[in-house]
């Protein structure tokens, strides 16, 4: 009999007394092991049913569209009207919740074109972008996945999509696509394309809490229990008189209940043992912990509750929340949002200018108290710099006017334009006199001292 020992290498701490880190080592049995990543049955169930699923999926996806951005190129007004009118916002959301639930969702985009070919964006003009549909990523069946062109743009996606109940092909290009979470290349081809599910990383988590909240449920029904010794219960049971026994305390529960008064015999006592449950408070709250730290969200935004701890105020977990919230913006909205821009942009304006960008509006709302402040602090820096001639007076009034803390006319503005730089003129004319007159002053006298 041949007996083949396989060896274990370790780069770390390895004990032969104590088995740490050897064969024996309980830990060295530990790996991980891939999930399911198409399981989307299981994220249906735990969204439709239970609020912490949901709030991981809605929350994050309201906050990074709730205060929306701001145009800056020629014609914001007509981009902001036209995302009004199709609500560009409350489609992002969606697009974005979809993407965190399943791993990806797509936003349609009707141009009129056909849609088996690829969308040419030289022929959208102003008017062209009719409307838009959200699909999520189990919506959206994949066709002919892109393995061969590696230089292509949809390298490791599917040519075209057909909507579920439908047998239409549709071309990728006229899809603005929004991913989940990041996975490596080799996994693209198991979800088509699309990331990995935000929840799906919190599932096992958010099940955990809702089994120890469902088995502390429980315990809080025999929380308290009543025992009762008798004499001869034995003797009784044995002598088949266990109907008479359960009618007798049938009716003292009753009694007891009735006109809260236990009634016993003189051989039988009363005993109420109370179950301790001092530590279910900490448990909870570890998993309240861990379930915000894999949903990478402050417990207030989950749970609604506040942060613990001497002169804790939660500032620094909302801080931490919304530089996340900004990075997700930055790294994943954009890329979906660039694409429905080429289109949206050319349907209000009929063309795309090269000055188009646009910023987030930021997250945090200050209070009356800050805003006070930072608008004294504003007018304090502006007044330092008329002081000191950096700046006129209609420059800070554009200021004011595009930040649309004061409305003024644009001729009043222009007029006062004017007159700054005539004054600005006849000051640069009058230094210039004063110059040359210093200068023939000082030829005047050097030739009077020289002959």
């Amino acid at each position: 009999m041949t007996h083949t020992q396989t060896t274990r290498s370790a780069d770390g701490l390895v004990n032969v007394a104590s088995g740490l880190g050897g064969q024996k080592s309980k830990r060295s049995s530990n790996q991980f092991v891939f999930d399911t990543l198409n399981d989307w049955g299981s994220l249906d169930a735990a969204y439709q049913t239970n609020w912490i699923a949901r709030c991981i999926v809605d929350v994050p996806a309201q906050d990074m569209t709730r205060e929306w951005r701001r145009v800056k190129s020629d014609g914001a007004e007509e981009i902001a009207a036209l995302e009004q009118q199709l609500c560009i916002p409350q489609v992002v959301e969606e697009a974005i919740a979809w993407s965190r639930l399943y791993g990806g969702a797509g936003i349609l985009m009707l141009t009129g074109q056909d849609l088996s070919k690829p969308l040419n964006l030289n022929r959208v003009k102003k008017g062209s972008l009719e409307r838009v549909i959200v699909f999520d990523r189990w919506d959206m069946s994949p066709q002919t996945l892109n393995t061969w062109d590696v230089l292509a743009i949809n390298y490791l996606l599917p040519e075209f999509y057909t909507i579920r109940g439908g047998n239409q092909q549709i071309h990728w290009s006229h899809f603005a696509r929004f991913n989940g979470e990041k996975l490596p290349k080799r996994w693209l081809a198991v979800t088509q394309g699309f990331g990995d599910s935000v929840l799906r990383k919190c599932i096992e988590d958010v099940m955990d809490m809702v089994a120890s909240k469902d088995g502390i449920a429980e315990l809080m029904q025999e929380a308290n229990i009543d025992v009762i010794n008798r004499q001869g219960l034995s003797d009784e049971l044995a002598s088949d008189q266990d109907e008479a026994i359960v009618k007798r305390y049938e009716a003292f529960s009753l009694m007891k209940s009735n006109i809260q008064m236990a009634l016993l015999d003189g051989d039988e006592t009363l005993t109420r043992n109370t179950l301790n449950l001092s530590g279910v408070a900490p448990i909870l709250e570890t998993f309240i912990t861990w379930i915000s730290g894999a949903a990478r969200m402050p417990v207030t935004k989950i749970f609604g509750t506040s942060a613990k701890g001497m002169n804790a105020t939660g500032e620094g977990d909302m801080n931490n929340y919304y530089d996340m919230i900004r990075s997700e913006q930055k790294s994943k909205i954009e890329l979906g949002l660039r694409t429905l821009d080429e289109v949206l942009v050319r349907s209000a304006l009929g063309n795309f200018p090269d000055s188009f960008d646009y910023v987030w509006n930021p997250l945090s709302q200050p209070d009356s108290l800050e805003t006070a402040q930072a608008n004294l602090l504003t007018q304090q820096m502006n007044q330092g710099y008329l002081d000191g001639g950096v700046v006129m007076k209609s420059q800070v009034q554009r200021e004011l006017q595009a930040g649309e803390t004061y409305q003024f006319e644009d001729e009043q503005i222009e007029e006062l334009e004017e007159l700054e730089s005539a004054n600005m003129f006849e000051e640069l004319t009058e230094i210039g006199e004063d110059v040359e007159q210093e200068n023939a002053g000082f030829v005047d006298a050097w030739v009077k001292e020289n002959g």
